[in-house]
């Protein structure tokens, strides 16, 4: 068994885990980044949910800088897809309101162009490794293994970020966790008619009733992703077909998803959980990220460094759909600009953890993120968390 030590290790590589690691090797940290699958981005790549969602809150105000905007840019850069015009350039809020900063990207290039910049950053990247076990000791996590084609492979940090999409790292090492088995039937994919690709995004209604012969799933259970993958390829089988009976002769899908669809699955279990209704403009004085509503205008959340941090483990730290939520707060949280978000603000905090050895206070964190381009502005909220 192989061991090397770092700073900081990242266990995923999603957008989460991408903006996790650059933030913590920007703040010096030796990092590595551990990754099961063949490529970085997870579902917003290989499960080609390819629009990079709302950065701004349907009012002309930008919500999300720093890697979160980054990450945006990058995913346009050597392909199709153009920013709005109002934010592509300097504009007034009144220019801006009610077009959202939001993209389409081309998800090769942006797989590519996200290990180019993490390489380039002097990140380690390990693929096909998948965590099997976590090491701890007195509060903190001492390291952790993955199974590898050569055998088992231990590696040891000072600091630990899960970004794994289903809160791997912190189920593995007793964190607190809650799963959840409500996961929808989706299948997002290309087609292709011999002149034109047609992006088709494929999905039984996310909070409506389940359409008859379909079901719901747990993204933790082998029986259920296995049969997620299954009726996946068959939704996207049967709505190609479904559209050359009706014409469109020649088309076939041409690019399908190499990863589940799924966008709830397991999640870090804190006192501090992003909930949609009860935290609209609520501004929490430990804030590590500002986030707007992708799913209609006018809403406005910061999100509380409480909800990324361990519970039994001073120096494990969460992102993107590994954080704490409740409800529909999960829905704000799962999607590409917030697993940004919470990725620069868990990386940082990785990265000052391996310094120190101690968990940073919320106000050394702040200043931290602001200088790396994170938004933090409590003016924009008309609620203060003690006024709850």
């Amino acid at each position: 068994m192989n061991q090397k030590e770092y700073d900081v290790i990242v266990c995923g590589g999603g957008v989460a885990g991408i903006a996790a690691a650059l933030a913590a090797a920007r703040q010096g940290a030796h990092t590595l980044l551990l990754e099961k699958e063949y490529a970085l981005g997870g579902l917003a790549t290989l499960g080609l949910i390819v629009i990079y969602l709302p950065l701004d809150d349907g009012e002309g105000v930008q919500m999300s800088g720093g890697i979160a905007e980054e990450l945006l840019k990058l995913s346009l850069q050597d392909g199709p897809g153009r920013i709005p015009d109002p934010w592509a350039a300097p504009a007034t809020t009144e220019a801006r309101r009610g077009v959202r900063y939001q993209v389409e990207y081309n998800a090769a290039t942006f797989m590519i162009n996200a290990e180019a910049l993490l390489l380039r950053e002097g990140i380690t990247i390990f693929y096909d490794a998948r965590l099997a076990a976590v090491e701890a000791e007195a509060g903190k996590i001492k390291g952790v293994t993955v199974d590898a084609k050569s055998g088992p492979r231990r590696f040891t940090a000072r600091a630990f970020v899960d970004a794994t999409g289903d809160a791997d790292l912190c189920y593995f090492a007793g964190e607190p966790t809650v799963d959840d088995d409500t996961n929808r039937r989706t299948g997002w994919y290309y087609s292709y008619d011999g002149t034109k690709l047609i992006l088709h995004g494929l999905t039984d209604p996310l909070y409506g009733d389940i359409p008859e012969g379909s079901r719901t799933y747990s993204g933790t259970n082998l029986e259920d992703i296995a049969q997620h993958m299954f009726d996946m390829r068959s939704m996207i089988a049967d709505h190609a077909k479904k559209l050359r009976d009706n014409g469109q002769t020649g088309l076939y899908p041409f690019m399908i998803p190499a990863f589940h669809g799924m966008r709830m699955t397991r999640r870090l279990d804190a006192p501090a959980a992003l909930d949609e209704e009860a935290h609209e403009g609520l501004w929490f004085p430990d804030a590590i990220g500002m986030i707007g509503n992708w799913k209609k205008p006018h809403g406005r959340y910061s999100i509380p460094y409480g909800s990324i941090r361990g519970q039994r483990h001073g120096n494990l730290f969460a992102a993107g759909r590994c954080v704490s939520a409740r409800g529909l707060g999960w829905d704000l949280i799962r999607v590409i600009p917030s697993c940004a978000v919470t990725g620069q603000a868990a990386g940082a905090a990785a990265a000052l953890c391996a310094r120190t050895g101690r968990a940073p206070e919320a106000e050394v964190l702040q200043h931290c993120l602001k200088a790396g381009g994170a938004l933090l502005e409590p003016g924009l909220f008309p609620r203060k968390e003690r006024d709850r």
